[in-house]
Order: structure tokens, then C-alpha cells, then sequence
């Protein structure tokens, strides 16, 4: 038996070429050999491998069809892995080009990141990322199978551009994703500029600010003495809530913008899972300090705990 296959893909060098015999190390043990030559077309920048099949068959359970059926099955496998080590980055790259023609160089690279790591770790889970990414790796191969099932000539890059919609549609979306998230970290950090424009340019109302949240959301303010903020001035963000769309977290950061405090001391430091302590802690930098331990700390994480039971 003689079998012949042709792959055309990229030149640069990568380790999953340097152990490709070894995967098909069973042909041998059938009775086969395996050639492979190699020819780098430096003008194109590709890589032209002439794989050939021969010998006799000695496995008397196996016929030639099923030695081919199984070479290309896991031909299939292996060029799944180099696609996605080796191909995704560029065909990433490429999508970013034709998308984000308006932003530079760096920002290009920053969407680069993030849409790759999105591909690889979309869920916070180890065991779902994982999963997802075999089933990503399963498509390909199934495509890959689909077309050298009936072909001995594969270029993968036009494997990729025109019959693997799917998958290129995956990576557009991972691309969109990134953008949009770096549109939003921007827009973001704008806010935060603001904010912080707004507090060192009016004069301190008060000297200290003491802050208290809870795991539900809800916050306490008093004063150095130990007297709660003027109930004035959080009436008032709280008809604001309660006729426009603001929410809790919102009036927080405006009392403490209003009254721009010279310190703000924050109790129960665990809130900081907290979005406007987030906020607080960028907005405010240096005024921040941190309780040591107080009464109402104690007091407050007895009161969570006393909800658990």
C-alpha cells in the first residue's frame, strides 16, 4: 500500500511538528513507514509537507481502509492543536486589523490579549474552560476530517477562510468582546479622572467621614465625633433615587464627592468587594484610611453572622 498526503501551513517553527512521528509511531508497529518531507517556501512564508504511507499490512483485525481511516482521523486531531496554537493568534490579529483601524498600535495589542483570553478562559471555572476548549478543538477536527475524507491536499489556510465559518465567527466575537471592554475600562477610567478632578477642586466640608457598608448594600456615615451625617443632605439623594434612576451605590459616592472629606475612614474593611468602595478607594487615594477594629466593626460582623444562623 502507498498513501500520499499533501499540507500546506505556516513556516514558523512551533513544537508540535517536532514530535509529529512520533504520534504515528503504530504505523510502524503494522507494518508501515511513515516519510515526511519537509519544504519551507520562504517566499510565501509556508510550510509544504509531502506525507507518504507504505508497506505491507500485517494486522490480519485491520484492513488498508481502516490504517488510512485512522491515520486521517488523528491527522485530524493533531491539526486541530496546531490551528489553534498556531493559527488563532494570527487569525485574531487579522480580525483586529480589518475592526479597529481607528485605534493604535498599543490599544490593538491590549484587544489582542484580551480576546485570546477570552477564547481560552471565558468562564471563571478551570473544568468549564477546559471543557469548552475541547469542544472547540472537537468542531475543528470534525471539519478537518470532513474535507481529508475525500481529499489528499489540505492548505489550512484556506481550510480556515472557507470552510470554517464557525469557528472565524467565534473569533469576530471574541474580538467584539475585547473592544467593547477596553471601550468600557476607558470610559471608566475617564469617570474616575473626573470624579477626582471634582474633589481636589473644592475646598473640604468636612474633616472626617467614617464609612460602614454592609454585605446587603447598605452604608453608614458619621462624622470624627461619632455623629451621623446630616440626614439633609442624604434625604436629599434619596428623593433623587427615588424619582430618578440612581441607586444606592451612586448616592454614596455623591454625599462623599459633596462633602469631600479631608479623610474617610473605612470600617469593615471586607467591602471591598463593594463596587463604590471601588470607587471611593480611586477617587479618594491617600484621604482613605483603614479602621484597625472599632465597636461598630464588631458589632457589624456580629450581625452578619447572626444572619448566617
Amino acid at each position: 500500500m502507498i498513501y500520499k498526503m499533501q499540507i500546506t501551513t505556516l513556516a514558523e517553527e512551533n513544537l508540535l511538528w517536532d514530535d509529529f512521528s512520533q504520534r504515528f509511531s503504530w504505523l510502524s508497529e503494522r507494518g508501515y513507514m511513515l516519510d515526511v518531507n519537509r519544504i519551507v517556501c520562504n517566499k510565501s512564508d509556508t510550510l509544504l509537507l509531502d506525507l507518504i504511507i507504505q508497506g505491507e499490512n500485517a494486522d490480519i483485525y485491520m484492513r488498508e481502509e481502516d490504517i488510512i481511516y485512522i491515520f486521517k482521523h488523528q491527522i485530524s486531531e493533531f491539526l486541530a492543536e496546531h490551528i489553534l496554537h498556531d493559527w488563532e493568534n494570527k487569525m485574531v490579529r487579522r480580525e483586529i486589523s480589518k475592526r479597529t483601524r481607528h485605534i493604535d498600535a498599543q490599544d490593538q495589542e491590549i484587544v489582542l490579549q484580551k480576546a485570546i483570553d477570552f477564547l481560552k478562559h471565558c468562564n471563571t471555572n478551570e473544568s468549564i474552560n477546559l471543557l469548552f476548549n475541547y469542544g472547540r478543538k472537537n468542531k475543528i477536527s470534525h471539519k478537518i476530517m470532513d474535507y481529508i475524507y475525500v481529499n489528499d491536499q489540505l492548505v489550512i489556510e484556506g481550510l480556515i477562510n472557507f470552510c470554517m465559518q464557525d469557528y472565524l465567527n467565534e473569533l469576530r466575537f471574541a474580538v467584539d468582546l475585547a473592544c467593547e471592554e477596553l471601550n468600557n475600562e476607558k470610559e471608566y477610567n475617564d469617570f474616575i479622572k473626573l470624579l477626582r478632578y471634582f474633589v481636589d477642586s473644592q475646598s473640604p466640608r468636612m474633616r472626617e467621614v467614617n464609612l460602614l457598608m454592609d454585605k446587603d448594600g447598605l452604608f453608614f456615615l458619621w462624622d470624627g465625633e461619632g455623629v451621623n451625617i446630616d440626614e439633609k443632605i442624604i434625604n436629599y439623594y434619596s428623593n433623587e433615587m427615588l424619582y430618578n434612576d440612581i441607586s444606592l451605590d451612586d448616592i454614596l459616592v455623591s454625599i462623599l464627592i459633596t462633602v469631600s472629606p479631608r479623610r474617610i475612614v473605612l470600617h469593615n474593611a471586607s467591602s471591598d468587594y463593594s463596587e463604590p468602595v471601588k470607587i471611593i478607594r480611586q477617587v479618594f487615594g491617600e484621604r482613605i484610611k483603614e479602621c484597625g477594629g472599632c465597636e461598630r466593626c464588631l458589632q457589624n460582623r456580629e450581625g452578619e453572622m447572626n444572619k448566617h444562623h
